[in-house]
Parts: C-alpha cells; sequence; structure tokens
C-alpha cells in the first residue's frame, strides 16, 4: 500500500543517502536486523520507519547534522494524515495529492482532456462517470468534490502555479454535451487570466508532438532540498516517478510542448472562438 507523501520523499532520502555510503539493501538490512523486504518497504515509501529504526539508519549512513533534523521531523510529519485521505481515494493517487498539496509549481500536459486542476464540476462528473472504476452515485460525487477541492490552491494566496499546455483535440472533444463544452472552456478563458495559471494550447497545426503518448505532469517544490517528482497515470492506475533522470527528460519534453504550444493571448482567442462553436451546435 502506497505511504503518504512525506513518507515516500523521506523513503527516497534515505534510500540516496544508502547508495551515497556504498552500501547494499541487505547491508543496511543486516545492521539494523531487519528483512531486506522491510527496508525496502521503507525506501519505497510504503510503510513507515520507526524513530529508532531511522536514527540507526541515519548513523549508519553518516548523514549530517542538519539532514538528520530535517529527516526526523519528516517522520514525525510522515504520519500526519492529509485531508484529501477523508475521501477514500484510489491508494495510488493518495501520494501524488499529497505532493500536490505540497508543491509551488506544476508542469502538466494534457492530450485528450481539459487538467483536473481547470475543469469545472460538470465536467469532472462526466470524465468520472465513464472512469476506470465503477462508482455509486456517493462515491462519484465524493472524487468530484476532491478535484474541486485541489484546485483551491490555485486562488490568490494559494501558492501554487499551474503551467499547463493542453492540446487542441482536448478542447474539441465533448465530454458531457456541448453545453457542458461551452462552461468549460469559458471556465478556462476565465482561469488563464489569473496570475497562478499559465494556460496555453496546443494547436493541431503544431503537427507530431512530444506528446503525443500521452499527458505529463511535473511537480516542484519551494524548499529547493526536494527535487522535482512526476507522476504517471495509466488505465491500471498510476505512480509517482522520483527518478532524477525520469523527471529531467519529462521536464525537457514539456518545455518542448510549451514552445510549439501557442501564446497565452493567442490560446485564450482560440478558447473563445471553439467555445462559440460549442455553443452554436446542436446537441
Amino acid at each position: 500500500m502506497a505511504g503518504t507523501a512525506r513518507q515516500v520523499h523521506l523513503g527516497r532520502q534515505l534510500r540516496q543517502l544508502r547508495t551515497e555510503a556504498g552500501l547494499s539493501l541487505d547491508e543496511a538490512a543486516a545492521h539494523l536486523e531487519r528483512s531486506r523486504a522491510t527496508v525496502g518497504h521503507w525506501e519505497r515509501g510504503r510503510s513507515r520507519v520507526s524513530a529508532k529504526d531511522l536514527d540507526a539508519l541515519l548513523e549508519l549512513y553518516n548523514a549530517p547534522e542538519e539532514l538528520v533534523e530535517q529527516l526526523q521531523q519528516l517522520r514525525r510529519e510522515s504520519g500526519q494524515r492529509g485531508w484529501w485521505h477523508s475521501y477514500k481515494l484510489p491508494s495510488y493517487l493518495a501520494p501524488f495529492v499529497g505532493f500536490e498539496a505540497e508543491a509551488s509549481e506544476i508542469f502538466h500536459f494534457e492530450l485528450g482532456l481539459v487538467p483536473g486542476l481547470l475543469q469545472t464540476e460538470y465536467y469532472a462528473r462526466a470524465v468520472h462517470e465513464v472512469g476506470r472504476l465503477k462508482l455509486s452515485e456517493s462515491e462519484l460525487q465524493s472524487w468530484v468534490d476532491v478535484r474541486l477541492k485541489r484546485q483551491e490552491r490555485l486562488n490568490e494566496g494559494g501558492g501554487l502555479t499551474l503551467h499547463a499546455v493542453v492540446a487542441e483535440e482536448a478542447l474539441q472533444r465533448v465530454v458531457g454535451s456541448r453545453a457542458v463544452m461551452a462552461e468549460q472552456l469559458r471556465h478556462l478563458a476565465a482561469v488563464a487570466k489569473r496570475p497562478s495559471v499559465n494556460l496555453q494550447v496546443l494547436p493541431f497545426e503544431a503537427g507530431a508532438n512530444a506528446g503525443s503518448v500521452g499527458p505529463i505532469t511535473v511537480l516542484r517544490f519551494e524548499d529547493a532540498s526536494r527535487d522535482d517528482v512526476a507522476f504517471s497515470d495509466t488505465p491500471l492506475g498510476g505512480h509517482v516517478i522520483d527518478d532524477l533522470r525520469d523527471v529531467a527528460e519529462l521536464s525537457r519534453l514539456f518545455g518542448t510542448l510549451q514552445a510549439q504550444a501557442l501564446s497565452a493571448k493567442e490560446s485564450r482567442r482560440l478558447l473563445g472562438s471553439i467555445a462559440d462553436a460549442h455553443t452554436g451546435s446542436k446537441e
């Protein structure tokens, strides 16, 4: 089972310290008289390390004193449950929502849908109705509520900036109904004027592009000691990506898509045009 975002981050730090110390997973486990699987679960954020075991690992890895204090604090905080836990999200999604709640910037490309942080209630409902899981009415509304609450960080003072590139096909595709799409596109045009949202449209004319294989999501944190993380969402579930090379490559691909996309002003003009087309079309 996946752990909290802080738990995942702590595990990542422990794995890095062990690697820098030149120790194998077996050697670390033997030192603590723990199983290899147990230490591996700590490093992957799947279970919470005790204060005693953490102290022993940090001593074994000869961690710098200032980092010791940071990681001990991180362990204490890892047991705290975020507001999203009460919504019973899938286990694979909870760590990502935790990282998102702490991120200062998100870089997101969507090919077939409007980004979740920019969706209206009716659009989000239509998306979840045809999702990978069959949901009851109460579960469906709960998932929609979570999505809308996550958007609050884009409000003034929320501390989050979203850089989004949306493929034109996502804007042309009718999700829910023409009326739902018209409302959604007007919403996009409005939120695109916020200082916290940098929205660009990748037009059909851009042709083949780096995002043809699917969405890209990279999260950046205000704390410079925390590396960027990414998220991969698939029909079988999703997972946090923390390999530095993989995250860097996804960041590079996002930059390429930004360069191919329309400017923010041109994007708003196209949004208005497509919204008018949806409004003028019959159901």
